[in-house]
């Protein structure tokens, strides 16, 4: 199982709340706009934990908005939100109204889009907000 970080604010909107509403991680790029983004969201698998997340400047805290089962992976617009690619995912914590801010190290990845997050630390503090 691995665990993903997802940010959800496009144009300065956060859209945390339509994720979860929508049931999804979705991309707000197109793959030709962005393919980094798409190869990435290609190796999420079911069961996966992903997270929403805002983190602006490696040296803020990460604001957890969000947890979830990663439950379909097929990245389609059909998974997605506002007509863009996404996946489907079963949000099992509602941050959204009170989000928790977590110390996480610095991390190359952690202020974009879309990351894996691999520190063992980090994905606890996630777990225990369950």
């Amino acid at each position: 199982m691995a665990v993903w970080g997802v940010g959800a604010t496009w144009n300065g909107q956060d859209v945390s709340k339509e994720f979860i509403g929508y049931e999804t991680a979705t991309i707000g790029w197109d793959k030709e706009e962005n393919p980094k983004f798409h190869e990435l969201m290609a190796k999420v698998r079911p069961g996966d934990l992903i997270f929403i997340k805002a983190r602006f400047m490696m040296n803020d805290p990460l604001r957890i908005k969000g947890i979830g089962i990663v439950v379909n992976t097929k990245l389609c617009k059909e998974n997605g939100y506002h007509d863009r690619e996404g996946i489907k995912v079963h949000w099992v914590k509602n941050l959204t109204d009170s989000p928790e801010d977590i110390s996480a190290p610095s991390k190359y990845g952690s202020t974009h889009t879309l990351y894996q997050e691999d520190n063992f630390d980090v994905i606890q503090k996630i777990v225990n907000l369950l």
